[in-house]
């Protein structure tokens, strides 16, 4: 038969983006993505309490080209290290349209430049000082030609008392009290670029979520515990060291239940026989039991080989806290803690007597959760970073992209 009429078969070609059949049938056999979250990382209580505290400030309008004569009349009045995170002196345009609807005619003609001068607070001197100053000053003195000599107007403004310790928070106050500074530091918490090289390091945080959550179902459907779960990371190799769910409904041999077994205690438990296993001393030495098959799967893995390179090496917060004592002696020193919900008070306390580096979890528990520090929303403790404690850590909230419900009440503490 020619050539010319043998009919071949050819492929047709795919539509554009639309994979090729090898490529859909390798596709299948992968496993699917876990859900996708955002980090969202958690204010401490001192940092709340503090974006609330206001003061009371003198403010003065004055000439543009006078400002240098009249700051250096008010030299002693003016504090030199107070207020740094205020603007000393603001035009008309960039005073909030709140603060400047509230201000009296400033006695100077419409066509001239002024400025506002932030002078102190109303508690370290007087309006009639602040005016004897400043009378003496030439744009309050008598000249030829001036039709009227104006008059010191010193207004009272309220202004924020700390530092901001974010850029929104410092564009928010600069619309609502007085225009405001960012100077890239946070005295109520740890310090910003600490949390950001921190969080850029978390690549992984939504696979081990889907294992915090899947440990917890786990537990659920088979009735031993609430659905909460969690996961213990080394953060030097990503390794999972435990993975635990809730067991405070597992009945003993005696007929009752444990209400103490919470997902984080069996978690601290969990890296205790483990390090019994490598030969450590530790106490109590009381056996844990899995109670599922995933928790039995890393009870049983040997994941715990580069812990001591882990404890030598350490993340940035032990500096935060000082002191020479050895964190050898610590089950969970520096360690990565992945959560389904919010920790409770006994909880929270037992990761930071356990030294963990930073806690990623996923559900707010309002009515017993202690990590979260907002004072309107539940205990508002912020136990993960406060002063009066001899350890601190990080803290996230785990968003997810696509909503999930929460499987527990939120009476319970998880």
């Amino acid at each position: 038969m020619p050539s010319s009429t043998v009919k071949r078969y050819i492929e047709p070609a795919l539509p554009p983006g639309f994979p090729h059949k090898k490529t859909r049938a390798a596709a299948r056999k992968m496993p699917p993505s876990p859900p996708r979250g955002v980090l969202v990382a958690l204010k401490t209580r001192a940092e709340i309490r503090s974006g609330l505290q206001t003061i009371n400030c003198y403010i003065l309008p004055i000439p543009s080209k006078t400002a240098n004569e009249v700051l250096l009349a008010l030299r002693e009045i003016i504090p030199g290290n107070e207020l740094q995170h205020l603007r000393r002196l603001s035009k008309p345009a960039y005073l909030p349209p709140n603060v400047a609807a509230n201000l009296p005619p400033p006695g100077f003609p419409p066509e001239q430049s002024l400025l506002y001068i932030l002078i102190c607070q109303t508690d370290k001197a007087s309006i009639q000082q602040i005016v004897e100053i400043v009378a003496k000053t030439s744009p309050f003195q008598r000249k030829h030609g001036r039709p009227i000599t104006p008059k010191p107007v010193v207004s009272v403004i309220t202004v924020p008392a700390n530092l901001p310790t974010s850029p929104e928070q410092c564009t928010d106050w600069s619309k609502k009290y007085w225009p405001t500074v960012y100077k890239r530091g946070n005295p109520f918490g740890p310090h910003p670029a600490l949390v950001e090289n921190t969080v850029v390091k978390l690549t992984r945080a939504d696979e081990y979520m889907a294992l915090a959550r899947k440990v917890a179902q786990e537990v659920g459907e088979a009735g031993v515990g609430y659905a909460c779960g969690g996961v213990v990371v080394d953060p030097e190799t990503g390794d999972v060291i435990a993975a635990a769910g809730d067991g405070r409904l597992r009945k003993s041999d005696m007929g009752w239940c444990n209400p103490l077994s919470h997902a984080v205690q069996r978690l601290v438990e969990m890296v205790a026989q483990k390090r019994l296993k490598r030969g450590e001393v530790v106490s109590p030495n009381n056996p844990i039991t899995a109670l599922t098959d995933t928790e039995r799967v890393y009870l049983n893995t040997e994941s715990m080989e580069t812990l001591d390179g882990q404890r030598r090496n350490g993340v940035e917060n032990a500096a935060e806290v000082g002191g020479t004592r050895d964190n050898s002696s610590y089950l969970c020193h520096n360690m990565h803690v992945y959560l389904t919900h919010e920790p409770c008070v006994m909880c929270a306390m037992a990761l930071l007597h356990s030294r963990i580096g930073l806690v990623v979890f996923q559900h707010r528990m309002i009515h017993t959760g202690a990590l979260v520090a907002k004072i309107d929303e539940g205990l508002g403790l912020g136990l993960f970073w406060r002063p009066d404690m001899n350890w601190k850590y990080l803290a996230w909230q785990w968003m997810a992209v696509e909503k999930m419900t929460n499987e527990i009440p939120e009476h319970i503490s998880a």
